[in-house]
């Protein structure tokens, strides 16, 4: 649509005036310092933890790949029950939001025969205090930005209504659109200043160490995220101004979609999926997997009926009658099958567990239709690299990394180690441990969590369309009043 000189002159006359108001109420100007100066606060934080985890994570894992590399002579299958840690490495933008990994934990401990969880999550060692939650850059842009939103913008249009300069401006020569259009940008002109030191902070923070393009493309879809969800408050907050007949009136309104959208959908939100999607506790799971580990058989039982059939078809496959004439280590077989078997249990077992919580991250996901924060926080989360999804993401590359390293464990066991009736007395040389692959890990594609979260998109687009297609009810009435002021 094409705007006039004249009709861009009115917006942004009434933008100022709206931005005088602004400046002179002493609460807004406070409430703008405040969120500013705790989004400051959270950036710098943060990151100063972000950097002294990522140190501490660092210095660990070198230590454990050095004493991994550092062993003496051993069995393989000493090594196997030795076991070692590894830690996930933090995404780049995961001090801007932590997400879930404060609880997830940071370092799972590998080892033959079973599937550790993830330990040391940093809530579990949090003090007291932090408990009541840990303030983030994600945080006060989510929670705290849209309360000032509200503060500097609930009276924009309803205290015109108030004085009764309404009609004078409608008739002064400034149309509904226009007039609506200059509330909502100097609503949004206070709520994009609140946000420019941190804003800043993690510019500085994190364009020095972009390694690739992809990392910039992480931080402008942050941006975007966080810039629509912002627009939502925005327009909405004008919207209610226009549309309700008093300031205190729109202030109640809007106090109470905050606690409905940011507080009370959320956790109401969250009791639904576990109500829904119930998940075994740990004691249950535990349990479920010992029950299938004892059907599947025991490998130190010599008579066990299936790892007896499983020397009977080994002895027919190279034609000898014993054991001892393969030309394999038998223990070491026993071992590197017995490992698949297990394995798999536990996989299949994770991996229904992994079905539980994507079915509850489901239910969340389409809650984001009735709580935008719901849905911005997906998205953050899931950009940031601090998800559920790259959560599970390390847990997959932990288990494939610990079956590959305790089956070539277990391959130097059955071609390296003679086959004696206790073979544990032999050793390989320490030379081999450093020719085992080193654990990494990559945060999911940003093309892939986009796509993963299609509703959480399709609710910040509701988000944005709705208050405005309001906003079009709101200007016929303020047209109304225009014509009834001129008559």
């Amino acid at each position: 649509m094409h705007t006039s000189p004249a009709g861009l002159t009115n917006t942004l006359r009434i933008a100022r005036q709206q931005l005088g108001a602004v400046r002179e109420d002493g609460a807004v100007v406070f409430l703008l310092a405040l969120v500013a100066a705790l989004g400051l606060v959270a950036a710098l934080g943060a990151r100063h933890q972000e950097a002294e985890e990522s140190g501490q994570r660092a210095r660990y894992q070198a230590m454990v790949d050095r004493q991994w590399v550092e062993q003496p002579e051993r069995h393989p299958h000493r090594v196997i029950h030795y076991g070692f840690l590894v830690f996930r490495e933090q995404a780049p933008l995961e001090f801007f939001d932590p997400g879930v990994s404060d609880y997830t934990g940071t370092s799972i401990f590998l080892e033959g025969h079973r599937q550790n969880t993830a330990n040391f999550g940093e809530a579990r060692h949090a003090t007291g205090l932090s408990r009541f939650g840990r303030l983030t850059p994600a945080s006060v842009l989510a929670l705290l930005l849209p309360l000032l939103v509200v503060a500097a913008g609930f009276a924009a249009v309803s205290r015109e209504r108030e004085g009764g300069t309404l009609g004078v401006l409608l008739t002064a020569g400034a149309t509904p659109t226009q007039l609506l259009a200059g509330k909502v940008l100097a609503t949004g002109a206070v709520g994009a200043l609140a946000t420019l030191p941190v804003a800043l902070a993690i510019a500085a923070f994190i364009w020095p160490g972009l390694d690739s393009p992809a990392s910039g493309v992480r931080l402008g879809a942050l941006a975007a995220i966080y810039g629509v969800y912002l627009a939502g408050w925005v327009l909405l907050t004008v919207l209610v101004s226009a549309v309700r007949t008093s300031s205190r009136s729109a202030l109640a309104q809007l106090l109470a979609l905050w606690v409905v959208i940011c507080i009370a959908a959320p956790r109401m939100a969250a009791s639904v999926a576990g109500a829904l999607h119930p998940l075994p506790s740990r004691a249950e799971l535990t349990a479920q997997v010992e029950e299938a580990l004892n059907q599947a058989g025991d490998s130190h039982r010599p008579d066990d009926p299936f790892f007896r059939s499983l020397r009977d078809e080994y002895l027919e496959r190279y034609d000898v009658t014993t054991v001892e004439d393969l030309p394999m280590n038998w223990r070491g077989v026993v071992s590197y099958e017995a490992e698949a078997v297990t394995s798999q249990i536990f996989e299949d077992h994770r991996q229904e567990l992994v079905a539980g919580h994507l079915r509850q991250n489901r239910v969340m996901a389409w809650s984001g239709l009735l709580s935008p924060y719901l849905a911005a926080r997906d998205l953050s989360m899931g950009v940031a690299g601090s998800g559920p999804g790259a959560m599970e993401a390390f847990l997959a590359e932990a288990e494939t990394h610990r079956y590959t390293i305790i089956q070539r464990l277990n391959e130097l066991h059955m071609h390296e180690i003679r086959y004696e009736e206790n073979d544990r007395s032999q050793r390989l040389r320490p030379q081999h441990w450093a020719e085992f692959p080193v654990f990494g890990t990559e945060p999911p594609p940003l093309g892939g969590v986009l796509t993963d979260r299609s509703v959480s998109l399709a609710a910040l687009g509701l988000w944005i369309g709705l208050p405005l297609a309001g906003l079009g009810f709101a200007r016929r009435r303020l047209s109304r009043v225009g014509a009834g002021r001129s008559g």
